[in-house]
Parts: C-alpha cells; sequence; structure tokens
C-alpha cells in the first residue's frame, strides 16, 4: 500500500509519467523522417536545392538512425516506443531537437521569420520533463542558436547553406528585426512556460497533500472499521455484501461472501429491511442459540442518492441472559420486599389482637374491660381487612380500556363520597367548577385514585392550623389536568424518591398502599402523574390524561369501596 502511494506522490511533484509518450523523441524522429521523405519525394524543381543539400539529408538520416535506435531500445528495455528517460538523456534529446531545428532553418533560409518559429518547440518539450530553471535555460539556447546562425551566414562565418549563405539580403533595420523578432517569440514563450509551470508545480504541491490526506483518512478509517466490535455489512442498492470487518466475520463465525446476498448470511427478511432495527436469533449447530440485534441505515452518495445499506449489528446472547437473569433477582427483590412490607403492617394489628384474645381468656376481666377490648378487636380486624384488601387491589391485574366518562360528574362524585367519609368532617373540600369534558377510564379504578390522593391530603393537614384540600381540573391542548393540592405536612427528597413503594408511607393511618395504587392505575392507563412538594409547604399531585372526544356521556356509578 506504501509503494503505490509513494508513486504517486513523486508523480505529482514533478516526476516523468513513463505511460507518456517522450515528445523529444518523437518529434525528432517524425519530424527527421518526414523532411527526409518529403525532399526525397519531390521533384527537384519543387524541392529547396542549394550548398550543402547532400549534407543536409546526410544530417536527417543520422538524426532518423540515432532516433530510431533510442526507440527500439525503449521498446526492448520497458517494452514503450517512446518511453521517458534519465534526466542526462532528457537533455541529449534536447540538444540533438536544438540541433534539427537549427539544420532546418539553415537549410531553408535564415532570412524567413516562420521558420525561426520552430525554436520554440525545445522550449514547449522541456516543460513537461525540466524545472524552471532548466527551461529558461533551453530557452537561452535556442535563442543563442538563432543568434549566432544568422550572425555566421551574414557574416560569412558558416560557408553558404541551402537558401542561406549566398545573395543573405540583411541590410539597414533587416538583421536587427529578424534577430529581435525570433528572440521575443522565444523568450515570450519561456516565459509562459515558466509560468504555467510554476503553478502546475503548485497545483500538484497542493495535490499531493490533499491526496495524502486522503490516504490518512482513508487508513484512519480502515482501523477504525476493522477495530469495532461491532459488526459492519455494507450492502449495494440491490442488497449484495460489498464489505464486511473482522468483527461481522467473528461475530457470525463463518466468513462473510462478497456479492453474496444478505439473507444468506442474515436471514433479516423484506419485513425487516424496510425497519431500521432488528432482532434475530441464530442457529448455532447444537449449542445455544445466538441473539442478534442492529440496525440499518441508508448509504447516500455526494448527491445524496441512496447507493446502498449499512447493517450495524451486535451479539446480544449474553446481554439478553444477563437481563433475564436481572429481571429474574427483581422480581425476587420486589416480591421480599413487598411481603416484608406486608409482614410488618399485619404485626402491629395482629399483636393486638393475640393481646386482646389473651384478655378475653381471663374470666375475672371487668365487663367495661371486655367491651373495650371487643372494640380493639373490630378496630384492628377492618384494619387487617383493609391492608388484605389493598394488596389485592395491587395485585390485581391492570385496569382495561374502561369506559367513556364525563369529568363533572366523576368530580360530583369524589365530592360526595368525601362529605360522606366520617373522618372527614368539618374539613370542606375545595372543588373548583370542572370544564365539560369527557375522559376514557374505569370509573371505580378512578374513583378510588381521586380518594386515595384526597386520603392522603386529609392526613396531611391533620395538624395543620388552617387545613385546606383542593380538587381542581383544567384543560391543557387536548389533555386534562387533575390537580389535588394541600396545605399539609408536606414531603422531603427522601421521601419523595419512595413515595411509590409499597409500605413506605409515613401516615400511621392507612395500609401503605395508597400511592402504590395510584401509580400502578395511572401507568396502566398510559397517563402521567407529577408530585411538588417540600417539608411544611404542602403536596401537589397532578394527572395529566387525554381528552376523550365523545361527548354528552356520563359516568357509571363508582363504587366507594
Amino acid at each position: 500500500m506504501l509503494e503505490p502511494m509513494l508513486q504517486r506522490t513523486l508523480g505529482r511533484l514533478g516526476a516523468p509519467d513513463a505511460s507518456q509518450p517522450f515528445l523529444p523523441l518523437a518529434f525528432r524522429l517524425y519530424a527527421s523522417f518526414g523532411l527526409l521523405v518529403l525532399h526525397l519525394a519531390l521533384p527537384a524543381e519543387g524541392r529547396v536545392v542549394g550548398p550543402g543539400e547532400d549534407l543536409y539529408l546526410a544530417a536527417l538520416a543520422i538524426l532518423l538512425v540515432e532516433a530510431i535506435w533510442e526507440a527500439s531500445r525503449g521498446v526492448r528495455g520497458r517494452g514503450q516506443i517512446f518511453p521517458t528517460p534519465g534526466v542526462s538523456w532528457i537533455w541529449w534529446n534536447l540538444v540533438l531537437d536544438l540541433a534539427l531545428v537549427t539544420l532546418v532553418i539553415a537549410y531553408q533560409g535564415v532570412v524567413q521569420e516562420r521558420f525561426s518559429t520552430l525554436y520554440i518547440f525545445p522550449v514547449l518539450a522541456s516543460a513537461f520533463y525540466l524545472g524552471t530553471s532548466e527551461i529558461v535555460w533551453v530557452g537561452v539556447a535556442s535563442s543563442i542558436s538563432h543568434i549566432l546562425l544568422v550572425l555566421g551566414f551574414s557574416l560569412g562565418l558558416i560557408p553558404p547553406f541551402g537558401l542561406s549563405g549566398a545573395g543573405l539580403d540583411l541590410e539597414g533595420g533587416r538583421l536587427p528585426f529578424l534577430l529581435g523578432i525570433a528572440s521575443l517569440q522565444i523568450f515570450a514563450t519561456t516565459l509562459v512556460v515558466v509560468l504555467i509551470r510554476r503553478n502546475v508545480e503548485r497545483l500538484r504541491t497542493d495535490l499531493s497533500a490533499s491526496e495524502a490526506t486522503v490516504d490518512e483518512l482513508s487508513a484512519l478509517h480502515r482501523r477504525v472499521v476493522d477495530s469495532m466490535s461491532s459488526g459492519l455489512i455494507t450492502l449495494d442498492s440491490e442488497g449484495r455484501i460489498t464489505s464486511a470487518n473482522p468483527a461481522a466475520v467473528a461475530i457470525l463465525g463463518r466468513p462473510v461472501p462478497l456479492g453474496a446476498p444478505i439473507q444468506e448470511v442474515l436471514p433479516l427478511g423484506d419485513s425487516i429491511l424496510a425497519q431500521q432495527r432488528f432482532e434475530l436469533t441464530l442457529p448455532a449447530g447444537g449449542r445455544n442459540p445466538r441473539i442478534l440485534g442492529g440496525h440499518l441505515t441508508s448509504l447516500r452518495g455526494a448527491g445524496g442518492q441512496e447507493t446502498g445499506q449499512l447493517v450495524l449489528f451486535q451479539d446480544l446472547t449474553e446481554l439478553k441472559a444477563l437481563e433475564e437473569r436481572t429481571r429474574i433477582s427483581e422480581r425476587l427483590a420486589a416480591i421480599g420486599q413487598l411481603a416484608a412490607g406486608l409482614a410488618h403492617e399485619l404485626r402491629n394489628p395482629l399483636a393486638s389482637i393475640t393481646g386482646c384474645v389473651q384478655l378475653l381468656h381471663r374470666q375475672e376481666s371487668p365487663e367495661e374491660v371486655r367491651t373495650r377490648v371487643l372494640g380493639i378487636l373490630d378496630r384492628e380486624t377492618q384494619r387487617v381487612g383493609a391492608i388484605v384488601s389493598d394488596f389485592l387491589d395491587f395485585a390485581r391485574p391492570e385496569a382495561g380500556p374502561g369506559q367513556v366518562l364525563s369529568l363533572p360528574r366523576v368530580l360530583e362524585e369524589v365530592r360526595a363520597s368525601w362529605e360522606m367519609d366520617p373522618r372527614t368532617e368539618g374539613l370542606a373540600l375545595a372543588l373548583r367548577e370542572p370544564p365539560q369534558a369527557s375522559l376514557l377510564a374505569d370509573p371505580v379504578g378512578l374513583h378510588r385514585m381521586l380518594m386515595n390522593l384526597l386520603s392522603n391530603a386529609r392526613k396531611a393537614v391533620k395538624d395543620v392550623p388552617a387545613p385546606l384540600v383542593s380538587l381542581s381540573a383544567s384543560l391543557s391542548g387536548n389533555r386534562i389536568r387533575l390537580l389535588v393540592e394541600d396545605n399539609g405536612c408536606g414531603m422531603g427528597p427522601g421521601q419523595l424518591d419512595r413515595l411509590f413503594v409499597p409500605f413506605s408511607g409515613t401516615f400511621e393511618e392507612g395500609s401503605g398502599l395508597g400511592m402504590s395504587l395510584v401509580y400502578k392505575f395511572t401507568e396502566a392507563m398510559g397517563w402521567t402523574i407529577d408530585v411538588e412538594s417540600e417539608p411544611g409547604s404542602g403536596t401537589r399531585v397532578g394527572i395529566l390524561l387525554p381528552i376523550h372526544p365523545s361527548e354528552g356521556a356520563l359516568a357509571e356509578p363508582a363504587d366507594p369501596a
């Protein structure tokens, strides 16, 4: 993985690309071959004829043979006709190209400005293989070659060659113009090539840095995926597996074949595939089956379109076994706590009953003592009966959906029960005018819930100089809020934490199951209960329940018992 990355990085920094043809060699081969064939194929009156024609043809032939030899060497060594050579051979080919251009311009006539343009080709070719300073030197060498060639023929230092030499017309400003226009072309081309080369190098450097960052992020992503403890499988748009991490193989206990449908590995089913979460059981070959759980999510491309799915799953076998053991332990602990609370509540009345029975066995007990003992027996028996009755209510299955009730009538029946209770003598219930609304509930359970809340409020204001107990109902959107308030003793944080725990009540009167019954009923009906209380500031208990759309329904008579 590192070697291809290093090769790509070196290529971005300016190393020659061996897959592209080497331009100086290709130019020299095709140019020398074309010029040689063209010169020999044209008739005498249609081609350039002059001194040194044989030398011109011989030089073209030598350059062609050298180019053919170098191309065949590349084919034998690298399997390419124009492979990019090393730096020394690059310079050698640029020198030969410069010589070919000089030969052609000398034979075709140095006074023709159109041929001087050929000197820009070595400059252009060097931009692909050399740095900016080397490109400048190639441009300088090209300009100097043209200047020396023109001055050599104009001063007679070079013998006539082709159309150059004899009859050379460079009088007046012709010579400076010829030299200036050629040098201007060469140096303008060099400047443009250098600027382009620098921008390309900067882009290549930025691209190399971006590629290195992408490679690092890709490697980090691979390490993260391989280090996950959860199984990860990716799917294409047709549900075939495209990748799987080592955890997926370890959890499944088998190889994950790429290209196979997900159903061969995880029997999710079409209905589960449409969902986001799943839980399934896999057979384990004679051992206990394994339970897998996870979820599916869509894989989306850069444009937001869905390109596949991602399956993330875990082995939940041990977790499920632990949850079952914890559930059993919690049930046993709850049963033990409930039994202990029930035994504690029954111990006091049973002790009183036992003492009363022992007194009744004494024949010498006065009549007034026997009457008093019988009253205690009756009271304690009723107390035991109330505890057992509340306990049975607590253990009874949850209430059903119930029936449609009228909110004003429900509250009116609660007030009637409050006023008929001898324990509330002298304590009025503040009942605000309720809104006209209907609700769906079990009438007996609802009546018992409100009476339990009011009973606790009555006990809380027992020693308050100006006791106040109120019951109200209000509408909040599409919900009804029932509120029971008192200005009694209140509760601290510790009491609030254990408010709904059976037999955790602090009042001397009652069985300790009242608030547990309230909580169980609200949970069964899907309602919400909240309690606010502070020591010495009273208590507020709110019940939030939905409004039923039916109108005009009356509450069935509730049995307070």
